[in-house]
């Protein structure tokens, strides 16, 4: 049993693939993707495991390998499911040329949209994010004001007309605020960031106005997306969870990881609060239509602080 998940996560994800089915995950050595592989660990689903270079993934109770893009390769493999997590993640815009960033992207999307087109792929799930949509839809912007979140959104509508197009069951899974086991950068995460800081014995938020957030975990995430591409066309998921601000956060993970932690945080000032969560609604309809128990979020700080120290190497 792998105790970095919801056993429930992978009991619905499992639940949806039939004994044919043949899955591609893209973007397969990332957080989303080793998530992606935890859940198929131990079952006989064939699959093709995408990333930016050949490797082998081992991390503790996790082992796959990755091979490169090919098309060709894909096709000869006829997946009926696709998983897309493939993305440069914000945190690199300032790291690397602009229209390099723009350019791989676009890349990544044109990659996902001749994976999807193979005529063998019935479902197609394409990981995407809170940024693509607030603080307003980010095509109404520019790519100088919110790369990702644009970047991110043009994804959604190629592959919302992809499905429209040809009857593949598709869904965007819109990560707002997520946790999870396999996280790859922990102290650029809030979440992980205070578990690392309450093991420590302290957690020092920086934030000096109001911040909420809702947590959901990425396992359950991508399992309630998976389990929803179940018709043509393409649907939207928003990740949820309980409303929580930051403090309360820090709270919740010193009573579960180390009671002896303390907590301290800058006067709060008078400044707009920060107010990146969705809705919930979407989350919640998907839970219940369902019939799923998402974790709570202690059990995603409990499953968290399990994965925490590991490296995917």
């Amino acid at each position: 049993m792998n105790d970095h998940l919801n056993p429930a996560a992978k009991g619905l994800f499992l639940s949806v693939l039939s004994g044919s089915d043949r899955v591609v995950v893209l973007g397969a050595s990332g957080w989303f993707g080793a998530t992606t592989a935890a859940l198929l660990d131990g079952t006989s689903v064939p699959t093709l495991f995408i990333a930016s270079r050949t490797k082998a993934i081992r991390v503790q109770d996790l082992s796959y390998d990755c091979v490169t893009w090919d098309l060709s390769a894909m096709e000869d493999f006829h997946p009926s499911v696709v998983i897309d997590c493939a993305f440069l993640t914000r945190d690199l815009v300032g790291t690397m040329p602009f229209d390099e960033y723009i350019d791989t992207n676009r890349l990544l999307t044109r990659r996902m949209l001749d994976t999807v087109r193979i005529p063998s792929v019935r479902r197609a799930v394409t990981v995407s994010s809170g940024a693509a949509v607030y603080p307003q839809d980010a095509l109404l912007g520019t790519l100088v004001e919110n790369p990702y979140g644009l970047l991110k959104r043009e994804a959604e509508r190629a592959l919302e007309a992809l499905a429209n197009e040809t009857g593949v069951s598709g869904v965007i899974a819109r990560a707002w605020s997520v946790s999870g086991a396999y996280v790859q950068k922990p102290t650029s995460y809030a979440f992980s960031d205070f578990i690392l800081q309450a093991l420590a014995g302290h957690i020092d938020i920086s934030a000096a106005s109001k911040v909420y957030r809702r947590y959901a975990g990425v396992d359950d995430l991508l399992a309630v997306a998976l389990a929803t591409a179940t018709e043509s066309g393409t649907r939207v998921v928003d990740s949820g969870g309980e409303l929580v601000e930051i403090q309360q956060l820090a709270e919740q993970v010193i009573a579960t990881v180390n009671p002896s932690a303390t907590i301290s945080r800058p006067a709060l000032s008078d400044a707009p609060p920060d107010l990146y969560y969705s809705s919930g609604k979407s989350w919640i309809s998907s839970l219940e239509s369902l019939e799923f128990s998402a974790y709570s979020l202690e059990d995603q700080i409990r499953a968290a602080r399990l994965g925490l120290g590991r490296t995917l190497v």
